[in-house]
């Protein structure tokens, strides 16, 4: 047996004692904080490159037991100075995948041992195709209600379009992330730059009550519209959007003048009038839509897509959209969908052959 010298002795003592209080858990709390996010990310990482048919909730269940042994530990560790960013990491690293009890109790925790810190959090709602997380003081039901608001439009999309896949990464569910400003100084958009799923950056400025458009103007409802339309789908490439950004206005007022009529009576939809102002009957009226169909302004491309969406209908540029993405005929950047014109419209004449010349007459051909 190594015998040591008294004072070497009392050291390693002195040691052992600190370790097995404050320090050992400082370390304890991050290294376990970032084995659960490392653990996430992995399956994250992996699923991103090849999706196959798996969706979320079969990749909840990859998780491994070290990763939710380590995050038990981080909620079970006494508080010291690191365990707040711990928790704000696994906090994190859960809405990346759904784990949403485990977000509940990561918050819980958090809530206890840092209040701001769980306010940065936030709360989070989970439905069967997206996830909206609430950072700001919202009042009780205001998430949900706004859930309810993404489910309708979801499905107007899928009333109207029949888009086959909505998130840059086939199998994961969308993300709002609504966060509560002293003033809106930034439209909701589509946030790209997130690596494992789509994600729609929602700022407001009422905390009691989702309602659009607001006092000051800001169409919130047929913003959200819009912007899951640029989920769908991008064109030509981000230094030249071939569109214009006039397909995301064609789809925003498309789905929210089709939810004013057919939802009208859903309690959700009480305080949404966007279509008065935002609505596709307006839009045939617009002077800068009467123009001749062309890729050359935001005017001619709208004047395009209204007479597609009278010619061959709406159910049809979703199937000629699904049929690209079948077929691989789009480009990715950053796992984004980017699709042209010169190939959309050969799928829609694929699927709606007796419509070949209206077709090319709306594309500005004839």
């Amino acid at each position: 047996m190594t015998k040591h010298h008294p004072f070497t002795a009392t050291l390693i003592t002195i040691a052992l004692a600190l370790c097995g209080t404050s320090q050992c858990a400082v370390a304890g709390s991050t290294q376990d904080a970032t084995s659960y996010a490392d653990a996430i990310a992995k399956i994250n990482r992996s699923h991103a490159q090849q999706p196959g048919r798996n969706k979320e909730s079969d990749l909840v269940k990859l998780v491994p037991a070290a990763a939710r042994t380590a995050l038990k530990r981080v909620l079970q560790v006494k508080p010291s100075p690191a365990l707040a960013p711990s928790l704000l990491q696994c906090g994190e690293a859960a809405l990346d995948l759904d784990l949403i009890e485990d977000f509940g109790a990561i918050r819980a925790r958090l809530v206890v041992v840092d209040p701001d810190a769980a306010v940065k959090l936030g709360k989070a709602v989970s439905r069967p195709r997206f996830i909206v997380r609430g950072i700001g003081d919202f009042q009780p039901g205001y998430l949900d209600t706004f859930a309810d608001v993404c489910d309708g439009v979801l499905k107007a999309y899928d009333e109207v379009f029949g888009f086959t896949e909505f998130s840059k990464v086939p199998g994961k569910k969308l993300r709002f992330r609504v966060h509560l400003e002293p003033n809106i100084t930034k439209p909701p958009h589509f946030a790209p730059e997130f690596p494992w799923h789509s994600e729609i950056d929602f700022p407001v400025a009422d905390a009691a009550q989702f309602s659009s458009p607001s006092e000051q103007g800001h169409f919130f409802f047929y913003g959200l519209c819009h912007e899951l339309g640029h989920v769908i789908a991008m064109w030509g490439d981000p230094k030249n959007m071939e569109d214009k950004h006039a397909w995301a206005h064609y789809t925003g007022v498309t789905i929210v003048e089709h939810l004013t009529e057919s939802a009208k009576n859903q309690p959700w939809m009480a305080r949404l009038r966007d279509a008065h102002w935002r609505a596709l009957s307006l839009e045939r009226a617009v002077p800068a839509n009467q123009v001749p169909s062309s890729l050359a302004s935001h005017g001619g491309v709208m004047a395009m897509l209204i007479a597609l969406h009278d010619t061959v209908g709406p159910k049809m540029i979703g199937t000629a959209l699904n049929r690209l993405d079948a077929r691989n005929k789009n480009r990715r950047i950053n796992l984004v969908r980017f699709y042209s014109f010169a190939n959309f419209e050969r799928e829609l004449v694929a699927v709606a052959p007796d419509k070949r010349d209206k077709i090319a007459e709306a594309f500005g051909k004839k």
